[in-house]
């Protein structure tokens, strides 16, 4: 007890040197450790690198990439992906590539025919007078 009395007052002045540790942080509170993040590219100071509404770590675990800002998760039905940028139309019956349009989903969201690359997809268009 004696010596826990001179203690004290050493650490208090600041006699003793306390022990640093290099302690991993997580600065933008996004789920990724700063180290992490200066690894894969990301902005350590921003929870959203890319600036698409998503946080990094958000996009990281559902496959997406958080430093393309075209490249998020997406709110509709379906899983969306991107198509290979050489397909080339071969017209609008059963069977054939269409022309890649876009349009507003339900979520506000523009969706382009491409993002359903792989897919099936059928296109319901109705219109009165």
């Amino acid at each position: 007890m004696k010596h826990i009395s001179l203690f004290i007052p050493l650490v208090l002045m600041g006699c003793l040197q306390a022990e640093v540790h290099n302690v991993d942080l997580d600065i933008d509170e996004d789920g990724l450790m700063t180290s992490f993040e200066e690894e894969i590219g990301t902005n350590p100071e921003n929870a959203d690198s890319d600036g698409d509404g998503y946080d990094d770590a958000e996009e990281i675990d559902e496959g997406f990439d958080p430093i393309d800002e075209e490249d998020y998760p997406y709110l509709g039905e379906y899983p969306i992906a991107r198509c290979d940028p050489g397909v080339t139309p071969t017209g609008h019956a059963v069977g054939q590539i269409a022309e890649d349009f876009a349009l507003t989903d339900q979520h506000g969201e523009t969706v382009n025919l491409s993002d359903f690359c792989g897919k099936v997809v059928l296109l319901e268009a109705s219109a009165f007078w």
